[in-house]
């Protein structure tokens, strides 16, 4: 059976399914360069490159609230039935119950035919997402963003194949369509406050707040925000005033929001993994939704010892919803078994095989202090760079983290640079989803300002050629760690070997490795950017 399972709201993504297999995760941004691109796919190509034919489809699935344009309009699905958004109670706050009010049979019009469908709700999605590509046989399931189908966050469990019951607002029912909103919050204050776009901001300040202190009455009126002025700026200015605040990330009362809002957002995680625990007595919690990229919030809720394992799959942003939606059909609504294990993050775009014999060379340009860009193999599926689209680099270098952030990525000086890893760390962040403490004096690159780091810890399930080179590493420098970043400068991450050659001509990236080969003389190509043209891109004196 082949499904087709489209989210066309920011962050859009396909995803093709074969008898329960993934043919490919593909999100539209990687595609057109435009960051968290919405709206509608260009279908027929990608069918065409993975074989697929119209008619060959079984099932086409859809998330009806994704709004693909900036104006907000919505998507025009053609389809016959009424969607799971026509139940009576549907924008009812802090609703719980069976997932069957949460998804619903059709027939849906795509490429001038008519398919059996299902329209899946967006949270319901991101934990099928979630938990079917998870190694646990059963898990709770804790989902938190800036809003999907009018819900910013949903607690649920499953088991099996099944995942019988959800309940929407951590508790917290709300007034009229407002409830708990943690990723919005995070959203407007990088918009409003320090003038971020408006899906960059949460990532951007999750770094900054490293170097402030949480304060109890910023708290307070960030909890107020969080609950009932999400699509508002933090009010206040640094002396208490009430008005709009333009905030430099330079400022300790910038970085001292930024803490509180990381320790109001910790504070709500723990409080809804406690609450999803005393629904059921699971050994085991999956955390998804974009909310669940905060690595802090994350292990907080691991090491809280609510359970015995926690899980991040490596999709949890919105470029999840595809894959989430086909898996919810396919194994709840169609009944197919399901074998828990870790999937592979590798979905993407395939730019081709790298020999094995390239790892000696890889080794002496980054024992030489060389940045090494990788692009080879499939694609990672998801907002992490995990070894196939990535920037290398020998993690002891002292200004590493300032080199990297203003010759090659040409982003704010306080975002930190995070390692691949060799060995047990105590948490299991497949995926650069929770921290770690480090050694800022032997690996000062991938040292964050709170002496942790957010690492991608690799073994022998993984990638074959990235397991090489992280043993090689250890065996030649005694180090089981490199920096790695992904490979992109102020733009998604790299897709294609010539999107990555044209990356590397215009930055000040030393090395490219591809398929192709290893190129190093960029003699006679485009000319660099320049670090003044970026802004946020200076370095701060006592940084690092």
């Amino acid at each position: 059976m082949r499904i087709l399972s489209l989210f066309y709201g920011h962050d859009a993504s396909c995803a093709l399914l074969e008898d329960g297999e993934p043919v490919a995760v593909l999100e539209k941004e990687r595609l057109t360069r435009i960051k968290h691109d919405q709206g509608a796919m260009d279908l027929e190509p990608i069918l065409e490159t993975y074989g697929w034919a119209p008619d060959s489809i079984d099932v086409v699935v859809i998330c009806p609230q994704a709004r693909p344009t900036l104006e907000g309009r919505l998507y025009a699905w053609e389809l016959r039935g009424k969607t799971y958004e026509a139940n009576p109670d549907y924008l009812k706050a802090g609703w719980a119950g069976p997932v069957e009010y949460r998804y619903s049979r059709h027939q849906i019009r795509l490429f001038g035919r008519w398919y059996d469908g299902y329209a899946v709700d967006h949270h319901l999605a991101h934990v099928a997402g979630a938990l079917f590509t998870a190694p646990f046989e059963e898990a709770c399931l804790l989902t938190a963003d800036g809003g999907g189908d009018f819900k910013m966050c949903a607690l649920a469990y499953g088991s099996g194949n099944k995942i019988p019951q959800i309940e929407y607002g951590w508790g917290y029912e709300g007034v009229g369509r407002l409830q708990l909103n943690i990723g919005r919050t995070w959203a407007s204050i990088g918009e409003y406050n320090f003038g971020m776009k408006r899906l960059e901001g949460a990532g951007k300040l999750m770094g900054l707040a490293s170097y402030g202190t949480p304060r109890d009455d910023i708290i307070d009126i960030l909890r107020q925000q969080m609950l009932y002025h999400p699509f508002s700026p933090y009010p206040r200015d640094e002396s208490g005033n009430l008005k709009v605040a333009q905030l430099d990330p330079e400022g300790q009362f910038a970085q001292d929001l930024c803490a509180s809002l990381q320790a109001l957002t910790t504070e709500f995680y723990l409080e809804a993994a406690a609450r999803v625990k005393s629904w059921h007595p699971s050994k085991h919690l999956v955390l998804t939704g974009g909310c669940s990229m905060n690595c802090i919030a994350n292990t907080a809720v691991h090491k809280s010892g609510l359970f015995d394992d926690t899980w991040v799959p490596a999709q949890p942003h919105d470029g999840g919803i595809g894959l989430g939606q086909a898996l919810f059909v396919w194994h709840h609504v169609l009944e197919q078994p399901r074998v828990p294990k870790a999937w592979s993050p590798y979905l993407g775009t395939d730019a081709g095989d790298l020999r094995a014999d390239v790892i000696p060379q890889i080794i002496q340009f980054l024992e030489a202090g060389k940045s090494v860009g990788l692009c080879y193999g499939r694609a990672e599926s998801g907002p992490r760079a995990l070894g196939h689209r990535s920037i290398l680099l020998d993690p002891r270098i002292p200004d590493g983290k300032e080199r990297l952030n203003q010759r090659v990525k040409h982003r704010e000086w306080y975002r930190p640079f995070a390692p691949m890893v060799l060995g047990d760390w105590g948490v299991p962040s497949k995926y650069m989803s929770y921290v770690v403490p480090t050694d800022a004096e032997q690996v000062p690159a991938i040292t964050h300002i709170d002496g942790t780091s957010r690492p991608q810890v690799v073994d022998g399930r993984d990638d074959p050629l990235i397991l090489k080179l992280l043993l090689a590493w250890r065996d030649r420098t005694g180090c089981p760690l490199l920096l790695n970043t992904s490979f992109n400068c102020q733009e998604p991450l790299v897709d294609t070997i010539e999107q990555a050659r044209a990356t590397w001509k215009r930055t000040d990236l030393d090395v490219l490795v591809t398929p192709e080969g290893i190129e190093v003389d960029k003699t006679g190509t485009d000319e660099r950017l320049a670090p003044a043209a970026f802004k946020n891109a200076s370095l701060r004196a006592s940084s690092g």
